[in-house]
């Protein structure tokens, strides 16, 4: 979502939304552990158990700002590059609720993860100014004025996230269940470019995992269902 949308949706969407959807961000629920907008649904909680905390939360879609991106290749490196640094202090500032245990990892990360659980390091850090830093750095270049721009550099992705603002263009109509929806005029080169060539191709079955070590389905107060 275009910067200056993402900032008005964050400002009117509690007034709009109904329930059982509502708009999570860091400055109004404080067990929110990312930089960014989250629409969850309250029917389904779910519970995260690959950090070092469990995590308690509802299903959610994430919103994420897109912002622009100098037009120099080489600016551009370096703005991206001082973004990540950034970021890596915002995820340091949730460490203990937001990075996996158990994945794979080189031997510098390992001895990193090691140290950073044997000192607890987010309470070093605070996330609200983490991600404001983040964000103001982002904010300075407008998604409608560059050639480029990034639509999740909040995400995973890194230097994957960042795409020819042209690609956006006026939008394509998509059907999704019984709604038409807007995508990037050239979906198909951002999905390719974020997810691979593949990306319409089912994963092998060990690697169809979810983002919840357990989904609960609430009905009414009572948590009825178990996956």
């Amino acid at each position: 979502m275009p910067r200056e949308d993402y900032e008005r949706f964050k400002k009117i969407a509690s007034e709009h939304l109904c329930q059982p959807y509502e708009i999570r961000t860091i400055d109004n629920d404080e067990n929110h552990i990312c930089p960014f907008i989250k629409i969850v649904d309250t029917r389904i909680k779910i519970i995260v158990t690959t950090a070092k905390e469990e995590v308690h939360s509802f299903a959610y879609i994430d919103v994420f700002p897109a912002d622009g991106l100098p037009n120099s290749k080489i600016i551009r490196y370096f703005h991206v590059r001082l973004f990540l640094f950034k970021k890596a202090f915002f995820n340091l500032s949730v460490f203990e609720k937001n990075v996996k245990q158990n994945k794979k990892r080189k031997l510098p990360e390992r001895l990193i993860l090691s140290f950073c659980n044997r000192f607890n390091i987010s309470k070093f850090f605070n996330k609200k100014k983490r991600a404001r830093a983040g964000d103001k750095l982002l904010k300075k270049y407008s998604f409608h004025k560059k050639k480029y721009c990034s639509p999740q550099l909040w995400g995973q992705y890194k230097f994957k996230a960042v795409f020819p603002s042209e690609w956006f263009g006026d939008g394509a109509s998509l059907p999704f269940e019984d709604i038409h929806v807007t995508a990037p005029s050239e979906y198909k080169k951002y999905l390719s470019g974020l997810y691979g060539a593949d990306y319409m191709e089912l994963p092998p079955e060990e690697k169809r995992t979810t983002h919840a070590s357990e989904i609960i389905f609430i009905n009414g107060e009572s948590e009825d269902e178990k996956i």
